[in-house]
This record gives C-alpha cells, sequence and structure tokens, in this order.
C-alpha cells in the first residue's frame, strides 16, 4: 500500500470572514479546496462521481454567530458546495446534529449555514428527525453499537468538512471527531463520554466510511477549544486548509500544522484509528503534497485540563474522574468564569466534589458545595443539600454534559451563589 497523500493550501489574501466575505474572495477559497483535491484525490472528479448522493457533514455544534470561528466556515461550505455540483451529483445534503439535545436547525440557521444552503439551493438535513439504523461492531471493545443516519448510510460520497481546533475533551476535534454529529440525541452524545470517547470517536468514522475530508481551518481554535472563552485561543489568520482520503493521516497533519512533537501521537483517537486500520499516524507513511508545511505551521496552545491551584475561592477536591467526562466539564465552566473575573464575587467559599471520592471522606465543608458527576453522588449523604449534577431520567449517562445547557449551567448556578 502506497502512503496516503495528504495536500496543504494557503492564501496570504484577505479573505474576508466567516460572516462577511465577497464573490472574489469565496473563490480565492474554491481555489484552495479545488487545489487540494486536485493534490491529494487527482481531483473532484475522483471523490464525487456524476450521479452520486453526497453528504457533506458540518460541524454546528451549538448556535454561534461564524465569525466567533468555532463552527463550520460558511466560506469554506459554500465553496466546497459548489465544486461538488461540478461533478453533477443527483443531490446534495449538508448533515449535522447540533450537541446537547438542542434544535439542530436552528442551531444552522444561528451560524449562518442556512444562508449558505439556500444560496447554493441543496439540502440542508438535520439529524433530529432522520431515520437512523443500529451499526455493530462484533469485537469486544466499548461503545460498539450505536445508530447511524440513514442518509450517511445511504450517501455514495460522504465528505467530512471539520473545523480544526484544539478539543479540550479529546486533545483535538478535526477529521475523526467529526462523527459525533452523526447521533441522534443527547443521550447518544453522552453515553461514553468518558475515558473511553476515543474509542467512541474511531467506531463511528469506521460506521461512517467517509471518502474525503477537507478541513475548515481559515480560523481555528486552540488551547481549551472548542470554543474556549480565552480570547487569544481563537486563530483569526490561519488560512490553512489540508484535505485527504485518509482520516487518520489528516488528523496526524493537523497536528503536524499545529507544530506539537510527535505528530499523530498527541490525540489518543488518532492512536487508536491508528492501531485498528483506519489510516495511518505515521508522518513517513504521509506523502505531504502542496505548499510546504514548514511554511504555515504555527505554534498552538494545548488543552490544559488542571482543576487545582487556579481558581481563586474555589475548592475542588478531585477524586477519580474521568479527564474527558466531568474533570474538563468543571474546568469549562471555571475557566469562563475566570475570564469574565467572576470568582472573586463569591459571598461564601465554593466546594466542588467530582469523581469517586476516597475514604476518610471530607465532611466538615464550610460554605456552598457542588457534587459533580455520578461517580462523587455518596457525597451527598455528607451535604443533602448541594447542588447536584449527574444522571437522571431526563439526561442518562453518568457524565453531566448537560450542564452547559441552558436552564442547567454549571456556570449560571455558581453565579447566582453570588447574588
Amino acid at each position: 500500500m502506497g502512503k496516503s497523500k495528504i495536500a496543504i493550501a494557503n492564501s496570504t489574501a484577505n479573505l474576508g470572514t466567516p460572516g462577511k466575505y465577497s464573490r472574489e474572495q469565496l473563490d480565492i477559497v474554491k481555489g484552495m479546496i479545488r487545489d487540494v483535491a486536485d493534490k491529494s484525490m487527482g481531483g473532484m472528479q475522483n471523490i464525487v462521481k456524476k450521479g452520486d448522493k453526497v453528504l457533506i457533514k458540518i460541524n454546528t455544534v451549538v448556535p454561534s454567530p461564524p465569525d466567533n470561528g468555532f463552527t463550520t466556515d460558511p466560506r469554506m461550505l459554500e465553496a466546497l458546495i459548489e465544486l461538488v455540483k461540478e461533478q453533477n451529483p443527483l443531490r446534495i445534503q449538508v448533515g449535522e446534529r447540533c450537541a446537547n439535545g438542542a434544535d439542530t436547525l436552528q442551531a444552522m440557521i444561528g451560524c449562518g449555514i442556512k444562508d449558505v444552503t439556500d444560496r447554493t439551493g441543496v439540502e440542508l438535513l438535520p439529524f433530529d428527525n432522520v431515520p437512523f439504523e443500529m451499526y455493530k461492531i462484533d469485537r469486544p471493545i466499548s461503545f460498539n453499537e450505536f445508530p447511524v443516519p440513514k442518509p450517511v448510510l445511504d450517501a455514495d460520497c460522504y465528505i467530512g468538512l471539520p473545523k480544526m481546533k484544539v478539543h479540550i475533551h479529546a486533545g483535538l476535534t478535526n477529521a475523526l471527531k467529526l462523527q459525533f454529529g452523526n447521533l441522534p440525541d443527547y443521550e447518544w452524545m453522552a453515553k461514553c463520554h468518558r475515558d473511553d470517547i476515543y474509542q467512541k470517536i474511531v467506531n463511528l468514522t469506521r460506521a461512517a466510511k467517509p471518502k474525503w475530508f477537507v478541513t475548515d481551518s481559515l480560523y481555528s481554535c486552540q488551547g481549551n477549544g472548542p470554543f474556549s472563552p480565552y480570547p487569544e485561543d481563537l486563530i483569526k489568520d490561519l488560512n490553512t486548509i489540508i484535505g485527504g482520503g485518509d482520516p487518520v493521516a489528516v488528523d496526524t497533519v493537523a497536528e503536524a500544522l499545529m507544530d506539537w512533537d510527535n505528530p499523530g501521537h498527541n490525540a489518543p483517537a488518532t492512536v487508536l484509528a491508528a492501531f485498528e486500520g483506519l489510516g495511518t499516524n505515521d508522518m513517513n507513511q504521509i506523502d505531504l503534497l502542496g505548499v510546504p508545511i514548514n511554511l504555515v505551521k504555527r505554534k498552538f496552545r494545548k488543552q490544559d485540563t488542571v482543576l487545582q491551584g487556579i481558581f481563586p475561592n474555589v475548592n475542588i477536591v478531585v477524586g477519580s474522574a474521568c479527564e474527558p467526562g466531568c474533570r474538563v466539564l468543571v474546568r469549562m465552566a471555571l475557566d469562563e468564569l475566570l475570564v469574565k473575573d467572576k470568582l472573586k464575587c463569591l459571598k461564601r467559599p465554593l466546594t466542588i466534589f467530582t469523581g469517586k471520592q476516597f475514604e476518610p471522606f471530607i465532611k466538615d465543608v464550610e460554605g456552598d458545595v457542588i457534587v459533580y458527576g455520578d461517580c462523587a453522588k455518596d457525597m451527598l449523604e455528607f451535604y443533602p443539600k448541594a447542588k447536584y449534577w449527574g444522571s437522571s431520567p431526563e439526561f442518562p449517562a453518568c457524565t453531566p454534559v448537560y450542564s452547559n445547557r441552558p436552564g442547567y449551567r454549571l456556570v449560571d448556578h455558581i453565579l447566582s451563589l453570588m447574588e
């Protein structure tokens, strides 16, 4: 088997912004995508065939204005759709399921995606109400049976358009993690949102059978993405895209573009996907084409999941807690409050218990108490008035990802302690 071909394109021109761009600027982006397709796959004609049913998988995790840079860039989507249309497919669908069980159509509207599909005349396909079929992997691994959208299974050509970001849960979100949005609802998205999240990411990619990925990395995000509250984490001028048919190699080159040491070995899902045969994470087995990566790579800060010694007036008692689950969800909330300079306004000391606690249990905390996650639930015996986030009939799964959801937000509860 030959090397995986991954192409890189870059522009030093003014490309506008995700929310506001001209026809001339769009044409530059279109030329970049065409160049990546030519070099990585021998042209769009080798990706999309006449009469194909094409599904473009995007990323609209939350309703966020496009210039925030956290969700699919309308420039990338519009240019890609125009290139796909040149191949005369039977249909083009743009599909996604947003996070936390929210309304995907509203997210697509807020992120500027519906404007693009209206202009280009392609089908906008929120996965909220499409039929799903169960996919089973006959091996003793976690998350080995799960639903897949029927439009994904029926597509002749599945193209991934991932937003390249550092990700606090998984290290990197790019080609592999894009498939999280192929799940139907909160329960399935939150299931295995623990240390087994990496197996889940790999399994979802195996089921999707992708044909090609082109990264959305004109804007990007470092540090505690995917929607970091730290202003310096948003990178608005990377203006570089990568693409190829091997999702593991695409993610490996993304790590190289971020100037990380030993690219392909920083995000656990990338390592596991290579081990399971979904592609290569060995830079020596990747044929890099187009713009030399040394000319465009830029040092990205990795995610920071440390909980203790950072947040004033907050004592976090960390037991045995999953890093991609409860630990980072608590960190995300406290990051937001730290950036807003709110933690100094707490009226009483705040203690947060997360993870399985160890004896002798801490029973003499004064002030406000939060018990976060199913593993820490035993602490409610000693602090019955504590605010608790954990599994419930409304929100199953042990990791309370719903603490990011309006009306249930951990941030909002902590703010209420300041009133």
